[in-house]
């Protein structure tokens, strides 16, 4: 116990203001990209260290153990065959999403941009349709909607269907379809970009099934026409 102790202490700025006391808790180098995969859908350990290329097995489990004892993290294990763990946000860690959206404000003024056409070389699809929607959700915009929408994505060479539910105020992608799924739409990349940025209604860029109103509802959620992705 006492060796942990020291390295907490070391990580700590040990200072009153609590910008230094916020940074002790997510500043860590992954901290952050861990709670945005968790944020857009990636919740086995596996999963999120794939998607953060370049962070040890040692490092994950450090930074899901310490947001697990802030409060921000829960661990979920399932008894099934083989068992599984899995790992969701809490409210508490929902509430880091605004810190990741003035990051990627900034980084939209001062970082150069990745863009459409970067689409399966600079990043894949799988990340491009679980983070762009997530971060470009208006939670206020979504006040008593439901809905499960399955998204399939055609020219994606690898995944490329995902699933988004809605409820409580919060979008949560992931990856593969439902076929409990209120609407379903079959699109290509454009037409992803074009129903995300409200260029197009749904039935416009693929093929929906579905109700079209509640399509509508669901695209009215996300942000519109924005040149620009969002991450």
């Amino acid at each position: 116990m006492a060796q942990r102790a020291d390295s907490d202490t070391a990580r700590s700025y040990n200072l009153p203001c609590l910008i230094a006391q916020t940074l002790d808790i997510l500043g860590d180098r992954w901290t952050l990209l861990i709670i945005r995969d968790l944020m857009t859908g990636l919740t086995r350990y596996n999963d999120i260290l794939e998607s953060c290329a370049g962070m040890s097995p040692n490092v994950l489990s450090d930074r899901l153990r310490r947001l697990e004892a802030h409060g921000i993290v829960e661990r979920h294990y399932f008894k099934a065959l083989p068992p599984r763990v899995e790992y969701t946000l809490t409210e508490k860690g929902w509430e880091v999403r605004p810190i990741l959206l003035a990051l990627l404000h900034w980084g939209r003024r001062h970082v150069e941009p990745i863009l459409e056409e970067h689409v399966g070389n600079r990043v894949s699809h799988d990340f491009v349709a679980r983070v762009i929607p997530a971060f470009s959700f208006h939670p206020e915009r979504a006040n008593g909607l439901q809905a499960r929408m399955t998204l399939e994505i055609q020219d994606s060479p690898d995944c490329n269907t995902w699933t988004f539910d809605i409820h409580d105020g919060h979008l949560h992608p992931r990856r593969n379809g439902a076929p409990d799924a209120d609407v379903h739409l079959k699109t290509d990349t454009a037409g992803f970009f074009k129903f995300i940025r409200g260029q197009a209604r749904a039935e416009e860029v693929g093929q929906l099934t579905g109700s079209p109103e509640l399509a509508a509802a669901i695209q009215a959620c996300f942000r519109t026409a924005d040149p620009e992705l969002e991450n």
